[in-house]
């Protein structure tokens, strides 16, 4: 795999994660892990492109791939709508929702209590079923919450 990325952080923690939790499941070494070092690689670019989450590959993409061994993981993505959105008019209506959601506690968090922001990032993600770009999302309620 790092023959594949320069990510060698991400690389790393994915052999010593998802696919070692993997090997240990299936009592077998490395030479039967069915994914390709250029396939995990390609997921690593998805996420440092921002593309997924690290969430998302690990929870998701992951676990496909092993049962789709020869897929390709962007294509992968696409089809089961795992690509993060990080268009400004739905993200704007997502997080619109949210912020309705709790309009008490846009009062309370205009008066300091800024780890409400983590409560609204939830709503988003519920409502964007976990697709919402967080970065984008994170920024856009702030600038929302602070108008």
């Amino acid at each position: 795999m790092i023959m594949h990325t320069t990510n060698y952080k991400a690389a790393t923690n994915m052999m010593i994660g998802p696919i070692k939790s993997w090997m240990n499941e299936q009592s077998v070494d490395i030479a039967l892990f069915p994914v390709s070092p250029a396939q995990l690689a390609t997921v690593i670019a998805l996420v440092d492109e921002g593309q997924i989450s690290t969430t998302t590959a690990n929870q998701k993409l992951f676990p496909a791939l092993l049962i789709e061994p020869n897929a390709n993981p962007k294509l992968l993505c696409e089809r089961n709508g795992w690509l993060q959105q990080g268009d400004a008019d739905q993200l704007s209506q997502w997080v619109d929702q949210a912020l309705g959601a709790y309009p008490d506690k846009i009062k309370e968090y205009q008066e300091g209590k800024k780890g409400l922001i983590g409560l609204f990032m939830g709503e988003v993600m519920k409502y964007s079923q976990g697709s919402a770009d967080p970065k984008k999302a994170s920024a856009l309620l702030r600038e929302k919450l602070d108008a």
